[in-house]
C-alpha cells in the first residue's frame, strides 16, 4: 500500500489535534446540568470525537474538511462557554 498523499496526511493531522481538544473540553464541568442549550453542544462533541464517526484515508478530501470545519466551529464554541464560565478572558 503507498502513503497517502500529503494533503490527506495534514488532514488528519489536523483532524487528530482539532477533536483532541474538543475531548479535552468535554471532559470540563461545562454547565450541561444547569443549562440545557450547552446539552446539544455536548451530545454534538461526544459524536464528533467518536472514533466510528471520524475520517478514515478512504473518507474523501472534501468529507474530511467538512468534519475538520464541524470539529473547529464545535469546539470554538464549547471553548467559549468554558471561558464565560470560569471567568477567564476569551483566547
Amino acid at each position: 500500500m503507498t502513503d497517502p498523499p500529503v494533503l490527506v496526511q495534514n488532514i488528519t493531522a489536523e483532524t487528530a489535534f482539532g477533536y483532541g481538544t474538543q475531548y479535552l473540553l468535554l471532559c470540563e464541568d461545562l454547565g450541561a446540568d444547569e443549562d440545557p442549550e450547552v446539552r446539544p453542544l455536548i451530545r454534538k462533541g461526544y459524536t464528533l470525537v467518536d472514533p466510528k464517526n471520524r475520517p478514515t484515508d478512504r473518507t474523501p478530501s472534501f468529507g474530511a474538511f467538512l468534519y475538520l470545519r464541524d470539529v473547529a466551529l464545535l469546539t470554538r464554541r464549547l471553548l467559549w462557554i468554558y471561558t464565560e464560565r470560569n471567568g477567564l478572558s476569551a483566547p
